[in-house]
């Protein structure tokens, strides 16, 4: 039987294959490398990135059904595949009101760690502050390309400021410092906190999208069960 609906709903399978597998190896990309493209600002990175391992995971099982449901025509599996549907989008539309109830907590956790991250390695002298002091700050500053909390003047180190606020900053010295007249001349928190929420909107785009994808496979997987079923 080759219909329309059934050969849309192959398609959407496969695609939904194929997605799945990106969400596993973009996952596990982030536990892996995250941390040279991400800031530490905070916010768990990995577990979001294990988040989208298990979506991946779970998308990957629900296509099969529905692959195989919509190439043999079996209504066991696509009325499975179908149950399978509702849980996951139940469970996302879930996902993104938790999201949005705490948006708040995460903008306070991102400035909280800014702000304790800076204010302990300006409190310290730079002969005195540790390395993985250091090592904190300059994460943020060379991703978001920002200078201090407030900008340059921040630091108030008698001209000097972290070397991770200049453009020719290199990581072999971790506790180096350049000129502020040299440096960013952004201010940290504004630029981390907008980093941040680009991220999370990236998500919730993505949860969205992915919703409406797995509405329409419902769709999709009705209209095959009919057809199969004229065809009998």
């Amino acid at each position: 039987v080759s219909t329309q609906s059934t050969g849309i709903l192959i398609l959407i399978n496969t695609i939904s294959l194929l997605a799945s597998l990106a969400l596993i190896a973009f996952g596990v990309f982030v536990i892996l490398r995250g941390e040279e493209y991400i800031p530490d600002a905070g916010v768990d990175v990995n577990a979001i990135a294990y988040a989208l391992i298990v979506l991946g995971v779970v998308l990957l099982f629900v296509s099969c059904f529905g692959f195989f449901g919509a190439c043999t025509g079996k209504h066991g599996l696509l009325n499975f595949y179908l149950i399978l549907l509702g849980v996951v989008v139940a469970l996302l539309v879930a996902a993104l009101i938790y999201g949005f109830v705490m948006k708040s907590d995460v903008e306070d956790t991102v400035e909280n760690y800014i702000t304790d991250a800076f204010d302990t390695v300006k409190n310290a002298t730079s002969a005195n502050a540790t390395v993985d002091q250091f090592v904190a700050v300059n994460t943020i500053q060379v991703a978001v390309k920002c200078c201090g909390i407030t900008g340059p003047d921040y630091w108030d180190w008698d001209g000097q400021v972290p070397s991770s606020c200049c453009a020719n900053f290199t990581t072999t010295d971790a506790t180096a410092l350049c000129d502020s007249a040299d440096a960013y001349t952004s201010a940290c928190m504004s630029g981390t906190e907008d980093l941040i929420q680009n991220a999370l909107l990236a998500v919730v785009v993505l949860l969205v999208v992915i919703i409406i994808f797995l509405v329409a496979c419902m769709i999709f997987a009705c209209c095959s069960k009919k057809e199969y079923e004229q065809v009998a």
